[in-house]
């Protein structure tokens, strides 16, 4: 009716016109005072057995646009202390996959994808691991060996590709005096 009349119209469910002066209105201007029509199939040309209701309906398109979004990085700056990438497109950041998407490639069985995602592509470090105490173990350039701090002695390690936020935070808990153990298991 109102594009018809070219008039505005309250369709709210608070204050709104009658029913009846809008049912008056269509019938005036040549349409079911329903709103319902008889519709006949495109293909075949015959009648719908049903009235449908129709109507003008205004919708409008968003700007955000495919070649505004489009985001890819292979490499680039990573932060000073978690060694993960900087965030941020306009910075060339990496992009997040997070919690709820890594529990969807976990229900789904992809451990391989994970691994990439949270390690191989992100903030993947090579640390050693003390054999006799499960410590994080430095190597000592001038004795050429590993020095594990708990044992206080040159030790056997085990080699141990991880993110290093998980270096970061098991340092962060030893410098809160909370004593961790790490169990890492030769590749079979």
């Amino acid at each position: 009716v109102g594009a018809l009349e070219g008039r505005s119209i309250d369709g709210t469910p608070f204050i709104s016109e009658k029913v009846e002066d809008l049912e008056e209105a269509l019938k005036r201007l040549g349409f079911e005072p329903s709103g319902k029509e008889i519709m006949y199939d495109g293909r075949t040309g015959k009648m719908i057995q049903a009235k449908i209701f129709i109507g003008i309906s205004f919708y409008q398109r968003l700007k955000h646009m495919v070649k505004d979004k489009i985001h890819a990085r292979a490499r680039g700056q990573v932060q000073v202390l978690t060694r993960q990438p900087v965030e941020g497109r306009a910075r060339g950041g990496g992009l997040r996959l997070g919690e709820m998407e890594g529990e969807v490639l976990l229900a789904h069985g992809a451990a391989a994808s994970l691994r990439d995602r949270y390690i191989e592509s992100s903030d993947k470090t090579l640390v050693y691991v003390c054999k006799k105490c499960g410590s994080l173990a430095f190597f000592n350039s001038l004795t050429n060996s590993f020095f594990c701090p708990r044992c206080r002695e040159a030790v056997e390690v085990m080699p141990w590709i991880t993110g290093y936020a998980t270096v970061l935070f098991t340092q962060e808990l030893m410098t809160g005096l909370i004593d961790v153990r790490l169990r890492v298991e030769e590749d079979l």
